[in-house]
């Protein structure tokens, strides 16, 4: 465990401040989750929680469901990260922080179709992990919705300039996020 530095009381109602710098670092902000437990050395752990990354099982083999029936990559993530991938480069993709492209189908709840060229903008379905990372080209991206809330997305794409993705992928993308929300629910 690393310290930062930071101290904080604990007021009279028993709440404490979390930093801005760790809440943004973190990605937390208001009216997100939490999960607080105590490790086995005693140490209290405050997590954001994922509805999503609590199906990783589940997740993995849907992955491999989509990547097997596309053809294709198909990423399942939570609102700020993969947490299951499969197909070409999947263990590259596996772990990256969502992009603008999908951080857009969360917010309006809504299917969205991407296509790049390549290039710089090519990072707007996930973001960059350095200048060598691979970049989706072409994405269905379905947003996870339980509850009135976007909790993750479905992506099924391609990191091949040759190809991009259509009503399949789409349609498939719709379909595991519909199912995913029911199991978050």
């Amino acid at each position: 465990m690393r310290a930062t530095g930071i101290v904080r009381r604990i007021d009279e109602l028993g709440r404490i401040v979390v930093p801005k710098e760790l809440r943004r670092s973190l990605r937390i902000h208001e009216g997100d989750s939490v999960e607080i437990y105590v490790d086995p050395k005693g140490s209290i752990v405050l997590k954001k929680y994922s509805p999503v990354a609590q199906l990783r099982d589940v997740a993995s083999d849907m992955a491999e469901s989509l990547s097997a029936s596309s053809g294709g990559v198909a990423l399942i993530c939570d609102r700020d990260m993969v947490i299951a991938a499969s197909g070409p480069h999947s263990e590259e993709l596996l772990g990256r922080r969502v992009g603008r492209a999908i951080e857009k189908a969360m917010a309006e709840k809504q299917a969205l179709m991407v296509h790049f060229s390549g290039g710089g903008d090519a990072s707007g379905i996930l973001a960059s992990a350095g200048p060598d990372s691979v970049a989706m080209i072409s994405a269905a991206i379905a947003p996870i919705v339980a509850d009135g809330d976007a909790v993750g997305a479905v992506v099924g794409g391609t990191t091949s300039n040759d190809s991009t993705v259509g009503g399949l992928e789409e349609g498939l993308a719709v379909t595991a996020a519909g199912y995913l929300a029911r199991q978050v629910a």
